[in-house]
């Protein structure tokens, strides 16, 4: 049972609690941001690709709401606008869902189209497997017209700028797709490029060096992109 003066110093604790929070509000220190850009993230909290507010902030000493005297800055961070969940600015180095499917299909694209040129690119089996690979990748309506106006431009592969040399354009779209995939994924990406290349006979000599290019992009080995080579061959002569 609760006594008369257990009950007195309850309520002089709520009572100086709720005096504390009314004098907190009339003067005290508050955090007060503003934006400082927007985009889009991938917000771990609600599973994909949401819109953020990049808010950066500082302590004021406040009077009546009003700041006065400024104090030390708050930490930059980024807030998801749906649930509001707040994230370090290093947040933004992680792909979002978007970014990703347009890596995957640019570097599909680019080292399908420089493993053509390599070789023989007027083998309708080596296109018709760069078709199946890039179509797989996320454009389900490309076809043997698309592939055939990407080739058409000399030195340059689709989609990339003419300022850089397609060789250069290859290595970067490889590379961004590399930071998404695992070790096996990136074995299974550059034998589907080998692939292309077997469709129309042996690997020739720019078609190799085409594997090891896209194999140091990747972030493989030479002695590992051998491997994958050796692999691809055994399962075309099996059939």
């Amino acid at each position: 049972m609760i006594g008369e003066s257990e009950v007195l110093v309850t309520r002089g604790l709520l009572a100086a609690a709720a005096g504390w929070r009314e004098a907190m509000l009339i003067a005290g220190i508050r955090v007060f941001y503003r934006a400082a850009g927007q985009g889009t993230l991938h917000c771990q909290r609600c599973g994909g690709d949401r819109p953020y507010r990049h808010r950066t902030g500082r302590r004021w000493f406040h009077l009546l709401g009003v700041p006065v005297v400024p104090l030390a800055r708050a930490g930059p961070h980024l807030r998801c606008v749906i649930c509001r969940t707040c994230y370090r600015t290093e947040l933004l180095a992680v792909p979002t869902t978007a970014q990703m499917q347009v890596a995957l299909l640019t570097g599909t694209r680019s080292a399908s189209l420089a493993m053509l040129r390599a070789g023989n690119s007027a083998s309708l089996a080596a296109r018709r497997r760069a078709i199946e690979l890039i179509r797989g990748a996320g454009a389900p309506d490309f076809d043997a017209a698309q592939l055939g106006a990407a080739l058409a431009r000399p030195g340059q592969l689709a989609g990339t700028t003419p300022a850089r040399g397609a060789g250069q354009d290859l290595e970067v779209a490889v590379a961004a797709l590399a930071l998404q995939l695992e070790a096996h994924a990136r074995e299974w990406f550059l034998a589907n490029v080998v692939r292309i290349g077997l469709a129309d006979g042996s690997l020739s000599a720019g078609e190799r060096q085409v594997v090891r290019t896209i194999a140091k992009s990747l972030g493989m080995t030479q002695a590992q992109a051998q491997d994958v080579i050796w692999l691809a061959e055994e399962a075309a002569q099996a059939g």
